[in-house]
């Protein structure tokens, strides 16, 4: 059976919403009456906006890179140093974009942008020298996935193996390596990124696809039962003609599963999720 696109996407990227959460972490509420606009960023250092392309283009890419420049002056470690790298990627991408978009209908304005992608460009090398060797678990899954650097993927392996973890990306993201030569693992991994959710709503549904489809290469046809289950709750597109003849099949205690189902989804939903205490080793 073919994998579900989960353990495809998150080798090359973690979702956005991560950068986001981590973005948060480096840039003050924008709710702050005294944070400063571009404007006066630009206006009181200027050298942290002249060396990004000026026109109206790529205006939100360029005001996230200036405002982690800006509240990471003095940085206590290189943890900005994530947000900011995928900053200059999205800038980078943009600007490319439009360069190629309006090359031929506004060539007077070719120089600014060059100038932004030879930045963006120069900037990328310089955050990934700078940061090939760093402990940080968000910088080393970015030199895993951007340069297949086996050492950054064993750190980050190290530090997603210890208590410390509490974002569950980071946990799926192992889980997308594991399943490719243990599936046990890659089920303990994922029920731990579960159970670190706050809110079911941000759980990628393609999760329970994947639980599901394990269920199946292992042949537990009650494990794949239940998350096929799951995966219905959270998606209404989603029709349950699998499962149900899944159940037929193989005959299987559908009464009992479906209470598991529900007993998952409340859990989930209550930000209580513990594969221990709902016995899902007995599935």
């Amino acid at each position: 059976m073919n994998r579900h696109p989960l353990f495809s996407k998150f080798p090359t990227l973690l979702p956005k919403a991560c950068f986001f959460t981590l973005l948060i972490l480096f840039v003050p509420s924008c709710s702050d009456w005294f944070e400063p606009t571009i404007k006066e960023i630009c206006s009181e250092k200027s050298e942290m906006c002249t060396d990004l392309s000026l026109d109206a283009r790529c205006t939100p890419q360029r005001a996230e890179i200036i405002r982690l420049r800006y509240y990471n002056q003095e940085p206590a470690n290189d943890a900005f140093k994530y947000p900011l790298l995928l900053a200059f990627e999205s800038y980078l991408e943009c600007v490319q974009e439009v360069q190629h978009i309006e090359h031929v209908k506004r060539k007077g304005k070719e120089a600014t942008r060059l100038k932004g992608v030879i930045t963006a460009r120069r900037e990328l090398e310089r955050l990934a020298r700078e940061t090939k060797a760093s402990l940080d678990p968000y910088l080393s899954y970015y030199h895993w996935t951007r340069f297949n650097d086996k050492e950054a993927f064993h750190r980050f392996e190290r530090y997603v193996a210890s208590d410390r973890v509490s974002d569950p990306e980071l946990l799926v993201s192992l889980a997308s390596v594991q399943i490719k030569s243990d599936q046990n693992r890659t089920v303990d991994t994922l029920y731990r990124a579960l159970s670190l959710y706050t809110d079911s709503a941000d759980i990628d549904v393609s999760i329970y696809h994947s639980l599901a489809s394990i269920g199946l290469d292992v042949e537990n046809y009650r494990m794949a039962y239940v998350w096929y289950g799951v995966a219905e709750k959270y998606d209404d597109r989603l029709p349950d003609i699998q499962r149900i003849q899944l159940g037929e099949k193989f005959s299987l205690p559908t009464d009992i599963l479906d209470a598991v189902t529900g007993d998952i989804v409340s859990a989930l939903d209550s930000s209580t999720f513990n594969a221990e205490k709902l016995k899902l080793n007995k599935l």
